[in-house]
């Protein structure tokens, strides 16, 4: 745990106690300076909490219990201030925890890896619910598993990203890739760990292209999934970009290609409770060609609408964007 955020989160309490004893003891000027310094940690908090990169939704859960902990303390004690705005608080968070765990989750997109369907600055919708309810801030299940199927745009926690993930996880059928080709892999995995891996990882949006059982070929921008070839169409082609329809289970959705790919060659055969992942931005995508598969116990949800669009600071956020994810 970060030393700072926990001498704020100390700081907090103690300025909660002290807005305890103001309140009780009719001194109204101490118990505001109060809360506004108790405010302004809060704003720390939550600053250092997306600094940190930890898990949002636990964090809103902790909050939920910590607002409700409040509630019967305002109880307890009877202060009318205290029990009024814990129960405000914990209907309104109680609210968003729950839209957020078990239905809608905002993400923002911060790469030009899944252009030119999604853009840096989109902000998407990802259904929680469309591969399973898991309890908020953990892998656990608490319904049905449902898998996601190809042509899926999917948020999830690729291997590389976490810190006690090793490559085996990645890549369960190393041991039978050739030796060449299992180096190959070790060593760019374990490269890519070293240099963006944390606990609790980093979640990632891309096109599953492959679901377990599948034997999925790639040759260059040429792709195969069980012997049959992905129907390709040029829709534009000039000197800065091609854009290409590609379609894969009859869903149709574009891909850019910028012709700076190495010519390559892979082959998987997925194992069970494992998923190929690509982005639509084939030569700028960091994705399952590099890293392996992802795991089914690390799938966030579904991205199916994009609801608002907001480049960059200098730019005002606009709707015009707005349609579903194909």
């Amino acid at each position: 745990m970060d030393t700072a955020l926990i001498i704020l989160l100390l700081s907090e309490s103690i300025g909660y106690v002290l807005w305890i004893i103001f309140t009780n003891n009719k001194q109204p000027l101490k118990r505001d300076i109060t809360s506004g310094v108790m405010f302004l940690f809060a704003l720390i908090i939550l600053y250092k909490v997306f600094k940190l990169n930890l898990d949002f939704g636990l964090v809103l859960l902790i909050a939920t219990i910590l607002a409700a902990l409040s509630w019967l303390v305002g109880k307890i004690i009877n202060i009318e201030e205290l029990r009024k705005e814990s129960r405000s608080y914990f209907l309104i968070l109680l609210v968003i925890t729950s839209i957020r765990a078990f239905a809608y989750e905002p993400y923002q997109i911060p790469s030009r890896s899944m252009v030119p369907g999604l853009q840096v600055g989109d902000f998407v919708l990802v259904n929680k619910y469309s591969y399973g309810l898991k309890f908020p801030g953990t892998n656990y299940l608490i319904g049905g598993f449902s898998s996601p199927e190809r042509n899926d745009v999917a948020v999830f926690i690729p291997p590389h990203t976490l810190c006690n993930s090793s490559p085996v996880k990645a890549r369960p059928d190393l041991a039978s890739l050739t030796t060449p080709e299992s180096q190959r892999f070790l060593n760019k995995f374990i490269n890519l760990q070293e240099s963006r891996c944390s606990k609790t990882g980093t979640k990632f949006v891309k096109r599953v292209v492959g679901v377990p059982g599948d034997t999925v070929e790639i040759k260059g921008y040429e792709i195969w999934i069980n012997g049959l070839k992905l129907v390709h169409q040029v829709i534009t082609d000039n000197e800065a970009e091609t854009l290409i329809q590609e379609t894969l289970d009859d869903e149709i959705h574009t891909i850019r290609l910028l012709g700076l790919l190495e010519y390559a060659q892979h082959k998987w055969v997925i194992p069970d409770g494992h998923y190929l992942a690509i982005g639509d931005n084939r030569d700028n995508s960091l994705d399952s060609r590099a890293w392996g598969y992802f795991s089914e116990d690390y799938l966030i949800g579904k991205a199916e609408f994009i609801w608002l669009h907001w480049g960059s600071f200098s730019e005002l956020p606009t709707l015009s964007r707005n349609k579903r994810i194909n």
